[in-house]
């Protein structure tokens, strides 16, 4: 009787422990979206808050800009890795896109303030 016991707890966290496997390897995952598809969609965001009105037509065309040069920095840094990406260009050009896209909620924030 103790020995089935011991085996049932055994064998319950022997399945407990392989649910948190998925889970680590959940985090380890790639990001969801590509740069090119995280770009689009940043640029979707600039035209829909100049449409909007919280972005000036000179605020959302120096933000389209900024997005042009790092469209044309991708296409250099796939030039030189023959037609890839790296995980060093990757992230520079994820942190690139942050940055417009924090300009992007700072000029937003600061017309709703100043309304």
């Amino acid at each position: 009787m103790k020995l089935i016991k011991t085996l049932g707890i055994v064998s319950a966290l022997v399945v407990v422990s392989s649910w948190s496997i998925p889970a680590q390897a959940k985090s380890a995952k790639q990001p969801d979206k590509t740069v090119t598809q995280r770009q689009v969609e940043l640029m979707r965001d600039v035209d829909a808050s100049e449409k909007s009105g919280e972005l000036t037509f000179k605020e959302a065309a120096a933000l389209r800009k900024s997005g042009a040069k790092i469209t044309e920095k991708e296409a250099r840094m796939k030039e030189k890795n023959g037609g890839k990406l790296s995980y060093k260009n990757i992230t520079e050009i994820e942190g690139d896109l942050n940055k417009i896209s924090n300009k992007n909620h700072k000029q937003q924030l600061q017309k709703r303030v100043q309304n």
